[in-house]
């Protein structure tokens, strides 16, 4: 009974001692304009001391515009890397991180200049809130829609005026009232295939999308793979895991044999630039 009575005091003090579960970032943690200060150095020509930048998805592809920082920049499209983003256009390469409230923007050419900067986006000071008016921007951009969109641009803009009054109680009830609205506009977006499924899991019932959804994540960390490519590739794979979530159970094979066949590919692309397949 000692040791019985030992190993739960032990257990109970591992699970005490365990940090928590790091929350996992969803598209609408990304989107919309941040603002801050960017330091250039080692560029021929540098671009603005400061600069609003827009994180978007549209359709399904996310993007970052880097033309208001000046110095030629332009938008670039992004692909998922490790819990961040990345990009590349010609000699252009970006990283995106999340910090708990700022995004960090990191930007390389292939000269040796580069770009960063901390950004911050505007904020109701209720988080919950703030990643609603996130997806009713991504909603705004989906054209797959087959009904009305749920969110109305205008009445979120006042919407957002009051909440950022709120406090106490009153914004506790705003914020479980947002998350509520939010999960239903992220669901609708899902079924348009205009945002991925929250949860990568669910849906996947067959063994080769599966096994595609982890060689389309190591091909996104082979940068000797061409960006167009692997951004066309990365693509390939949101298509077939989406059919795989909603696959019924006649079609779900079929969907299978084309992840196959679609992960087939991905290591050969791998292989023949040197990265692990």
């Amino acid at each position: 009974m000692r040791w019985l009575l030992a190993l739960g005091l032990a257990t109970a003090s591992a699970a005490l001692a365990a940090p928590p579960a790091q929350q996992l970032l969803g598209w609408a943690d990304w989107v919309g304009d941040w603002n801050g200060k960017l330091k250039w150095q080692s560029c021929a020509v540098e671009g603005e001391p400061s600069a609003s930048l827009s994180v978007d998805a549209t359709d399904g592809a996310v993007s970052i515009d880097l033309t208001p920082a000046g110095g030629a920049l332009g938008k670039l499209s992004l692909v998922e890397d490790n819990g961040g983003w990345t990009g590349q256009q010609g000699d252009v390469n970006v990283r995106l991180a999340r910090g708990k409230t700022d995004l960090d923007v990191a930007v390389r050419l292939d000269s040796g200049c580069e770009v960063k900067g901390t950004l911050s986006r505007a904020t109701t000071g209720i988080p919950a809130c703030d990643r609603l008016a996130a997806w009713a921007r991504i909603e705004s951009q989906c054209s797959k829609l087959a009904r009305p969109p749920l969110e109305n641009p205008a009445r979120l803009a006042r919407q957002r005026r009051t909440w950022t009054k709120s406090s106490g109680e009153a914004r506790a009830k705003l914020a479980d009232q947002c998350t509520a609205r939010s999960a239903k506009v992220e669901a609708e977006l899902v079924d348009a295939g205009c945002a991925p499924h929250p949860d990568p899991a669910i849906g996947m019932r067959g063994a080769e999308c599966q096994a595609l959804r982890g060689a389309g994540a190591r091909l996104s960390r082979c940068s000797s793979v061409p960006f167009d490519l692997r951004e066309a590739l990365a693509r390939e794979v949101v298509v077939l895991l989406a059919a795989a979530q909603g696959a019924d159970k006649e079609s779900l094979p079929v969907v299978d044999a084309e992840c196959r066949r679609t992960r087939e590919k991905l290591v050969t692309v791998a292989q023949q630039a040197g990265c692990p397949p």
